[in-house]
């Protein structure tokens, strides 16, 4: 009876471990001439990719990752000793992707089992690179004048996007690999840009609708949602009636006043910052060019914060968290414009290119904005001497 007793009890301990256990995926495969090598896997997250596991290859060439099942289609990254290409794989369940790999050619050798949107996102990434090279043959051979190559790579690219839509987004928008084409780069940029394209915004709100119909309470279904608002607001036509309710906050010292939410929430408006010299800053973030241009900030308040500089940073980038994690360390004022860039505020300020920036002396009048300025350290030392 004893030993019945203790049986049964070992059988229900085993029973809440196994009820305890999270419902796990697996990704397992080979990667041939990797012998030793180390194979890493990282989570796609909206702003960052985490590192979540490694494991040493073995002689056989073998490998094996289990992780938590996702709260909704989720991406996870193999990589090989932290260099190179990444091979980008989708999950949405308990799945067991099974990967082939030739460890020689990494991301654009592999064979994928198991998963039907992780086929899919290998055959959008190799459209995506076979683009790039027809960009990149173009533009060295073909002797065109600039005008004639940014006209050319527009049109290429734009037949690109429609082909991705029709056989990617439109045919399954709530699938994976439909995310995954809105957020191809080419050279760094994103190919789908909501704020500024029609087209690209349409396309964000089919994926966000379907995504959210699916994974209601999703962190990544409530994200492509905010993205899509903003992309559809964005891109509605700038009316004349915009532009002349704009006009109005034309400040009595000569400034278009902004009054944006700053990382807090609190709105700040430039206006309120007269008796000091401004440094008016439209910029995004997700631009390449904006750590350097952050740098140059750095340096330039460092030097001259204690003696009245304040730098008015308005960002146009479409993710709120990124705009948040991104300006969170920053010391000067950053505020978020929802209207990104298509916002009147950079059309009254005429800015057609990012990042743009203006002085404004102490008097809240715009003195010069960046083409006009051959030594901003001296322009801003007259300022401040006024």
């Amino acid at each position: 009876m004893k030993k019945f007793i203790t049986s049964i009890f070992a059988g229900v301990a085993l029973l809440f471990a196994a009820c305890d256990e999270a419902p796990k995926f697996t990704i397992n495969g080979s990667v041939s001439g990797a012998d030793g090598k180390s194979i890493y896997l990282s989570h796609v997250g909206i702003d960052k990719s985490t590192l979540i596991d490694s494991a040493k290859i073995k002689s056989d060439g073998k490998f094996e990752f289990r992780s938590t099942q996702p709260q909704s289609y989720d991406f996870y990254r193999l990589q090989l000793d932290k260099k190179g290409r990444a091979i980008t794989v989708a999950v949405d369940s308990t799945e067991c992707i099974t990967l082939t790999i030739n460890g020689k050619n990494f991301a654009d050798s592999y064979v994928v089992e198991g998963s039907e949107e992780s086929r899919k996102i290998q055959e959008i990434a190799a459209l995506r690179n076979a683009l790039e090279k027809q960009i990149e043959l173009y533009v060295k051979e073909s002797g065109a004048t600039p005008d004639e190559i940014r006209t050319t790579i527009y049109n290429i690219t734009k037949e690109f996007k429609e082909n991705i839509f029709k056989q990617y987004i439109m045919s399954a928008p709530d699938k994976a690999s439909a995310y995954y084409a809105l957020f191809l780069q080419t050279n760094g940029i994103y190919l789908f840009n909501p704020n500024i394209n029609r087209f690209d915004s349409k396309c964000f709100s089919a994926v966000a609708t379907a995504l959210n119909n699916r994974y209601p309470e999703s962190v990544r279904a409530k994200n492509m949602y905010s993205i899509a608002m903003r992309g559809m607001q964005s891109t509605r036509p700038v009316t004349p009636d915009t532009i002349e309710a704009k006009e109005s906050t034309l400040s009595t010292t000569g400034i278009f006043d902004i009054k944006l939410p700053g990382i807090d929430g609190d709105s700040i408006s430039l206006s309120s910052l007269k008796g000091k010299v401004v440094l008016l800053d439209f910029i995004t973030y997700s631009d390449v060019r904006t750590s350097e241009h952050t740098i140059a900030l750095r340096e330039l308040y460092g030097k001259y914060k204690e003696q009245g500089l304040e730098i008015y940073q308005v960002s146009m980038d479409a993710d709120t968290h990124f705009w948040k994690t991104s300006a969170d360390k920053l010391p000067w004022i950053c505020v978020l414009d929802g209207s990104s860039i298509a916002s009147t505020n950079m059309l009254l300020y005429r800015v057609d290119k990012l990042p743009s920036y203006f002085l404004i002396n102490k008097a809240n009048e715009i003195v010069m904005r960046d083409e006009q300025i051959n030594d901003i350290y001296a322009e801003i030392e007259k300022l401040l001497k006024e």
